[in-house]
């Protein structure tokens, strides 16, 4: 074993490496074309997939989620009106201000019904701070027509499918109805102040967006609040759970305070199963380039079976055979690795402007996805396929290397 990692180490060993992997350029060159195509291809794809799915979870945090949010105790179980933060807390938060934290804004939150001449929908019913929200999400440059909500009209923000539906425009009356803290009906009639278009179909469809002061009066709840929504200064999780976690060290402990992926579980689940997807795909494809590296390996021995006997009678230890041929598989495969890794970031780097999928919006927009993607590969997740490449060299090289030792000196210089 010593005398194999000497070997393994020694400069000696990979000049021979590289001298015997470039005997036949056309073999070593189709098999390093193949890695090439094949690891090149799969890496955009991968890339054009985590676009997709960081996209999806992007535009959740910027159209409502936030990056953490506060609420009642049971919100999240049944929320309701009668669920309900004190103007105080609004102003504990703040004063708090956790490093972490860039912004936070106070929200009112309620299912109520739109109604106009052509019609009633129900709708999720968002008053917001017109002032504090556009530094929480991007709902202002969603704007399509219309202007952006104040604090001093009665005007409301519905979603453009909501829109298409009652056949709204800007201007036009819009009664809101809902059940208000004590559980009575209450209605309002607002104009309509604008027109939002989002990547998010539930705010498209059913989402009605009134000052904070018009919700908190039509729903009897004076200075109370439903949620406090944070951003943290960076999507970078451990910033995010150390906002989470300081605020849940500062604030009452029956207070729900959680972050972006324990309020919709399910995009991180999306995200976590991508990343295994991830590590299964790459092994599947250097199982097959294994084989091919293998083969040339098994081809190079055969055809040196002269030269290896030679070495092995004037004193190469069984070692130093498995070393080289080692080396060589490392050699090859981290060859072929290198180039489809500058191959799938060559076409990530072409597709830096998106992908156009605007012709299938519709459809795109009912799942959540957004309808330009642009790939994105996270450069932590890059050892992923070089990790599998040096297993998959190591377990390639291995057979030639086994079949290498077993050449009988005496019989090996006599092979023609």
């Amino acid at each position: 074993m010593n005398e194999f990692a000497r070997a393994l180490l020694a400069p000696v060993t990979w000049r021979m490496a590289l001298r015997n992997v470039w005997r036949n350029p056309r073999r070593t060159g189709v098999v390093l074309l193949a890695i090439g195509i094949g690891l090149g291809g799969v890496v955009l794809a991968m890339a054009i997939n985590y676009g997709m799915i960081f996209q999806m979870v992007d535009a959740a945090i910027r159209t409502d989620l936030g990056h953490v949010q506060i609420h009642g105790a049971g919100f999240q179980k049944e929320p309701g009106v009668e669920i309900r933060l004190p103007a105080s807390l609004v102003a504990e938060v703040r004063a708090a201000a956790p490093p972490e934290l860039r912004a936070t804004a106070a929200r009112v939150r309620a299912q109520g019904l739109a109604s106009t001449s052509h019609g009633n929908i129900g709708v999720a019913l968002l008053a917001i701070d017109p002032l504090r929200e556009p530094e929480i999400t991007d709902l202002q440059q969603a704007l399509v027509a219309g202007r952006w909500l104040d604090a001093a009209s009665r005007r409301a923000l519905v979603g453009a499918r909501l829109a298409e539906r009652l056949k709204l425009e800007v201007g036009e009356k819009l009664v809101v109805s809902a059940q208000d803290v004590h559980g009575d009906l209450t209605a309002e009639a607002f104009r309509v102040g604008g027109i939002l278009r989002t990547d998010s179909l539930p705010i498209d469809e059913r989402s009605v967006f009134i000052a904070l002061r018009d919700g908190q009066r039509i729903l009897g709840m004076h200075q109370e609040v439903s949620e406090l929504v944070l951003v943290a200064r960076s999507n970078d999780s451990d910033e995010i759970n150390a906002l989470r976690d300081a605020l849940r060290a500062r604030l009452p402990g029956e207070l729900e305070v959680l972050a972006w992926h324990e309020l919709r579980p399910l995009l991180q689940y999306m995200v976590d199963v991508f990343r295994q997807t991830a590590w299964v795909t790459y092994a599947a494809i250097f199982v097959a380039m294994a084989f091919g590296i293998a083969n040339v390996l098994l081809m190079s021995v055969y055809e040196r079976i002269r030269e290896l006997g030679i070495l092995m009678a004037i004193g190469m230890k069984p070692g130093r055979v498995v070393a080289l041929l080692l080396s060589e598989s490392l050699l090859l495969t981290l060859s072929g690795v290198t180039a489809g890794l500058v191959l799938g970031l060559l076409g990530v780097a072409a597709l830096s402007d998106g992908i156009d999928l605007s012709r299938w919006g519709e459809g795109l927009v009912s799942f959540g996805i957004p309808t330009r993607i642009v790939p994105e590969l996270p450069l932590d997740d890059l050892a992923t396929p070089i990790t599998i490449a040096v297993i998959t060299a190591l377990v390639s090289g291995i057979w030639p290397a086994l079949h290498a030792v077993r050449i009988v000196p005496s019989e090996a210089v006599r092979h023609i």
